[in-house]
C-alpha cells in the first residue's frame, strides 16, 4: 500500500529491479493514502505500508516497524517570469510575501505551513488545490508560488520555473511499515531492499 506520488517515483522503480533480481517475488500494488494502508497493513491486507513519517503511526505502536527510506526535498514552484525565478541563494523566506497555492487541509496543508512557518512567516493562501496538475496550472497562469515535493514533480511545464532552497530546503520524510517482526520474512525483506535502492537512487 503506498500514497500517489510513491507509486512511481519508488514502487515501480522497486518493482522492475525486483522482478530482475527475484522474479519469483510477486508484488501487488495498490495505492492508498496513510490511514488506510495502515489499516490495510494491520488486517494483513497489505504486508508493507509507505506513507510520510509523519503521518506514520507513533513509533510506540508495537504493531509495526518503520524503516525510513527518503528525505525528499521540497522546491518551490514559481511562474517562469517571476522576478525571483533566477535569483541566485532563493530562500523560503524569500517569498514570504508571495500568495501561495497549497490545499485547504490534510498533510500538505500541514507541510506547507510548516515549511514557511519555520523560515519565519505565515503564507497567504491565494488558492487550494489538492493535484499537481491544477497547482502547477495555476504557477504557470502566475497565481501564486507553490511548494512541490522533489519526487511528486510531474513533467516540466514551459512557464514554471521549478527552483531548489539550498541548504534550508524543508524535506518530507518517507517510510515503510511492516507488521513486527515481518521483516525478517524473505519477500518482504527483498521488497525492503529494493525500495532502499529505489530510494538511494534518488
Amino acid at each position: 500500500g503506498a500514497f500517489s506520488t510513491a507509486v512511481p517515483a519508488l514502487v515501480v522503480p522497486a518493482v522492475r529491479a525486483l522482478r530482475d533480481a527475484h522474479p519469483g517475488v510477486s508484488v501487488q500494488v495498490r495505492e492508498a493514502e496513510a490511514a488506510q494502508a495502515y489499516e490495510l497493513l494491520a488486517a494483513g491486507d497489505v504486508d508493507l505500508a509507505l506513507s510520510l513519517a509523519a503521518q506514520a503511526p507513533s513509533g510506540r505502536d508495537g504493531r509495526f516497524t518503520q524503516v525510513p527510506l527518503l528525505a525528499d526535498p521540497l522546491d518551490v514552484a514559481l511562474p517562469a517570469a517571476h522576478p525571483l525565478a533566477r535569483k541566485r541563494g532563493l530562500t523560503l523566506a524569500d517569498l514570504a510575501d508571495e500568495p501561495w497555492i497549497f490545499g485547504g487541509s490534510g498533510p500538505w496543508s500541514d507541510i506547507t505551513r510548516g515549511a514557511c512557518e519555520a523560515a519565519g512567516f505565515v503564507p497567504e493562501q491565494a488558492h487550494s488545490a489538492a493535484g499537481w496538475t491544477a497547482i502547477l496550472a495555476m504557477v504557470e497562469a502566475g497565481m501564486g508560488v507553490a511548494l512541490v515535493p522533489r519526487m511528486a514533480t510531474p513533467s516540466r511545464r514551459d512557464g514554471v520555473a521549478m527552483r531548489g532552497l539550498g541548504p534550508g530546503t524543508p524535506h518530507r520524510h518517507v517510510v515503510a511499515a511492516v507488521r513486527r517482526g515481518a521483516e525478517a520474512g524473505v519477500g518482504v525483506s527483498r521488497v525492503l531492499t529494493a525500495l532502499r535502492a529505489a530510494a538511494a537512487s534518488r
